[in-house]
């Protein structure tokens, strides 16, 4: 080591949540939300993400503020809040796009939350460019009139190609409270070599990034092998200490979210799975 800060880690919601899987429990994480802050703590991370369902939930029971004040007692700096999409679309996907938009905003609020992770639809939807543009404004805007910002993730697979749409969309805008997330997950998916990606991005324009790891070929569907097969950082066939090395060089210096979730960690206690991921995201930022 060289004297330097370690890293800061985030346990994104879906390494933190055990036995929950989208599509098939629903939302909520059957791990009780003051077992699921002390482990993220016990495991040394600087902050947690949750998603929108475990939120609601939670706003109901013991609500936001009592939420805030166990995740500040614990002694964690940072929260992210998940998952918004189909922004700029219209009919019902929409609809329930702005009701989750309208609970994620209050919660990031609330929680003081550093971002709102923003997805980029799904392959084939409509994307106007206008369109995109003034709706992706509207929605920064929001998120600056709730004191948080948009992490918009163009994962592979979406509407939206990191390199030829979002990255030029969200340099185009120029927004203070928009910027990218970036996960090797969705480079090495979608085919996107890290170095030549992230090149030359403007300053600022990555505000949030995720580590995972996995095999070098999909199985099965995209959306099954995202939720069903990643790895730890640094287990499986990604380079992820390149995609930190490439990540750095595009500027980013905040915290890093660690997202794994698979088949094998949601029969493992969570607290199993945030200690090994912490320790294994660690060797990847410090190689």
């Amino acid at each position: 080591m060289d004297g330097s800060p370690a890293p800061q880690l985030i346990a994104t919601s879906w390494t933190s949540a055990g036995d929950v899987r989208p599509g098939r429990t629903g939302g909520v994480s059957p791990v009780d939300v003051d077992e699921r802050i002390a482990a993220v703590a016990a495991a040394g991370y600087a902050g947690l993400g949750l998603g929108l369902d475990d939120l609601l939930h939670l706003e109901r029971t013991i609500g936001l503020d009592g939420l805030r004040d166990r995740i500040a007692a614990a002694g964690l700096r940072h929260v992210e809040v998940e998952f918004l999409d189909d922004w700029w679309l219209e009919g019902a996907r929409r609809e329930a796009s702005d009701a989750a938009r309208a609970g994620l905003l209050r919660a990031a609020e609330a929680l003081g939350a550093r971002h709102v992770k923003v997805g980029c639809g799904a392959f084939g939807d409509s994307r106007d460019h206008a369109r995109l543009v003034d709706e992706l404004r509207l929605l920064a805007d929001q998120a600056a009139d709730h004191g948080t910002r948009i992490a918009l993730e163009p994962g592979a697979g979406s509407a939206l190609d990191l390199a030829g749409e979002a990255i030029p969309l969200v340099t185009e805008l120029a927004h203070p409270a928009l910027g990218l997330m970036l996960d090797p997950w969705h480079l090495v998916r979608a085919g996107l070599p890290y170095a030549q990606v992230l090149s030359d991005l403007p300053e600022g324009l990555v505000v949030a990034a995720e580590l995972s790891d996995g095999a070098a070929i999909c199985e099965g569907t995209l959306f099954d092998d995202t939720f069903d097969r990643r790895l730890p950082p640094g287990e499986g066939d990604f380079d992820v200490a390149a995609f930190v090395a490439a990540v750095r060089g595009a500027g980013f210096d905040g915290p890093w979210g660690v997202e794994v979730m698979s088949e094998r960690t949601r029969q493992q206690a969570p607290a199993e799975v945030l200690a090994t991921c912490a320790r294994t995201a660690r060797d990847c930022l410090t190689a």
